[in-house]
């Protein structure tokens, strides 16, 4: 196992690219900043990987920026990491900023992020609360985050998108995967194929959702209104809220929603 030891006052940010593997990053309240690297393999490959592994720390304006690198100075290849079981560990203070690029390497994060992107393949993402926006791309990964206080765009192939609440807007798009979101703050713009939608409550602002042949379900909430614009070519449209072909002129919070659907049902209710 390799260990390596930063402060890190200010802003930080991690940079880590580990392909293949685990990556698990938590925050703590320190000023501080653990690496863990280690892997289970042949022992003359992991001692190869641990020694030309990249992990450095450099000053930034405001702050620094930590990069994690396991493929290292020399450039070990993907076909080399896939013989190992890598793991990388991180204990970062609070508030740190995460990229993160890797192929079939899992990403986990546990407590307060400042903001997050990453791109995955064939990874699952899977994040606590991010304070900024965040910024996820995967193939066939799955994709979750629990908190989101900024914007949020997250894109997967055949995975998964489940988000718990994003305050501010929300773009996501998805072939065969389905897109979940319990609670959307700000604007909300979701593409699927022939993935199911599902937004669990929304109070204010545009909601422009469209599917092929996947299911679309909405959640008003208690005391919004609601202006709709839906289409279901050969699926079912139902409403538990009352509709108008006007928007409403109460001062109450209103929901301008445009959905369409060619195949999939257009469920529109209220919120529990």
């Amino acid at each position: 196992m390799r260990r390596e030891t930063f402060e890190t006052p200010g802003e930080l940010t991690l940079d880590v690219h580990v392909p293949a593997g685990r990556i698990e990053i938590e925050t703590v309240d320190a000023t501080t900043t653990e690496v863990e690297l280690d892997a289970r393999g042949s022992s003359d490959q992991v001692a190869e990987l641990l020694e030309d592994a990249r992990i450095e720390l450099r000053e930034v304006p405001g702050g620094h920026e930590l990069s994690v690198d396991v493929e290292g100075r020399r450039g070990i290849g993907f076909g080399f990491l896939r013989k190992l079981d890598v793991r990388l560990a991180i204990r970062t203070p609070h508030g740190a900023n995460v990229r993160s690029e890797s192929a079939t390497a899992d990403l986990r994060g546990r407590g307060r992020f400042g903001s997050l992107e990453a791109k995955a393949a064939s990874g699952d993402v899977d994040f606590d609360e991010v304070a900024g926006d965040a910024r996820v791309e995967a193939a066939s990964g799955d994709v979750r985050v629990s908190s989101v206080k900024g914007d949020a765009d997250v894109s997967t192939a055949s995975g998964d998108a489940k988000l718990g609440r994003v305050e501010g807007k929300l773009s996501a798009r998805a072939a065969s995967g389905d897109v979940s979101v319990d609670e959307a703050g700000g604007g909300v713009e979701v593409r699927t194929a022939s993935g199911d939608q599902r937004i669990g409550s929304v109070a204010a602002g545009s909601v422009d959702v469209q599917s092929m042949s996947g299911d679309i379900s909405i959640g008003i909430r208690q005391g919004s209104n609601v202006w709709v614009d839906a289409r279901a070519m050969s699926g079912d449209l139902r409403s538990e809220v009352e509709l108008g072909d006007e928007p409403p002129a109460e001062d109450a919070p209103l929901v301008e929603l445009r959905a369409t659907s060619m195949s999939g049902d257009v469920t529109v209710r209220r919120a529990q």
